[in-house]
């Protein structure tokens, strides 16, 4: 089997230059360092269930509070009467294909007017974070670890009846 100069001067018809040879030689070493590199790494976060609060009624004179934790259960700050027990902490699976430690965030998108998420926690590997975002975690690896969250929803005194949906984001990203 010929060698690549050889091949290289048939293709360009015998005209062969130092600065060719070391071009393809540059070239072909880029290309073994790029085979030689993760194609990609992939975290993936697959919700279990969202965050979920119960349907309750609005105080008229103060602010509504009511807390679902990162356990499912509801907090000591909850002051409305409930509707419904329909509620449960948001769980979500993480897996990844790297080693690489992990940060997480969770923040609320303050989609609705005068309803705020505060007291945000996180629970991940048997720890509770509320200081977000949280870096430099163990990575969850192949098998994955859940993450659990939890976070009071306050709808200030002045805001309107009705079915809320307060929305937030939980980012996950490999450093």
């Amino acid at each position: 089997m010929p060698n690549i100069k050889q091949r290289l001067k048939t293709h360009l018809g015998g005209h062969l230059t130092n600065t060719s040879i070391q071009l393809m030689k540059n070239i072909a070493m880029i290309g073994l360092i790029l085979l030689s590199l993760p194609a990609r790494a992939t975290i993936t976060i697959t919700q279990i269930q969202a965050l979920k609060y119960p349907s309750v009624i609005k105080n008229l004179t103060r602010s509504t509070t009511v807390t679902v934790n990162w356990k499912g259960r509801l907090g000591n700050s909850t002051n409305a009467t409930l509707l419904d027990n329909d509620y449960h902490q948001g769980r979500y699976l993480v897996t990844s294909d790297t080693n690489s430690p992990i940060t997480i965030n969770f923040f609320q998108l303050a989609n609705e007017t005068k309803i705020n998420l505060k007291t945000l926690r996180v629970r991940y590997k048997n720890k509770t974070y509320k200081g977000l975002p949280v870096a430099d975690l163990d990575n969850p690896g192949l098998n994955g670890e859940y993450v659990d969250i939890g976070a009071k929803v306050v709808a200030g005194k002045n805001s309107t009846a009705g079915q809320k949906y307060p929305q937030y984001t939980l980012t996950i990203e490999e450093q």
